[in-house]
């Protein structure tokens, strides 16, 4: 009788890990950029690298330059802006600016890490859409 408890409780605990397993498995894949989430990356003039996820908002999508936006006090100004497929890159120097991407499905990634000094930005729309433009906001 005591064999057959003791058997009940093994097999009840693996269930119970097999079902925490199951139930961590979605998380897991919540990391990547297929989930509908824009993503960057970005690299210092002296080799330090950010990363973030950003925030998303109904797009000004514009196709201009990749120009700062904000306040008349604007210290960053932004350069080189291209895209290529789901990404946008370009390289900015300021004081205190955010970026963010413009995206194919109509929405506008606002990355929250603030930048100081002279950075090149990867900007990268969820997948399903492509990058339309992007710039910095603040300075």
């Amino acid at each position: 009788m005591m064999i057959r408890k003791n058997l009940g409780l093994v097999g009840a605990g693996a269930m119970l890990m097999l079902g925490a397993g199951v139930g961590l498995a979605p998380a897991a894949s919540a990391a990547s950029t297929g989930d509908g989430r824009a993503v960057s990356t970005s690299q210092s003039s002296k080799g330090q690298v950010k990363s973030g996820v950003g925030t998303k908002s109904l797009s000004k999508a514009g196709g201009a330059a990749a120009a700062s936006e904000g306040d008349v006090n604007i210290n960053a100004s932004c350069w080189n802006g291209r895209t290529s497929g789901r990404n946008f890159y370009m390289t900015c120097s300021g004081n205190g600016y955010r970026v963010y991407v413009d995206c194919s499905n109509g929405y506008r990634y606002t990355f929250g890490t603030y930048y100081y000094g002279t950075w090149n930005h990867t900007l990268t729309c969820p997948s399903g859409t492509n990058a339309v433009w992007g710039g910095s906001i603040g300075g």
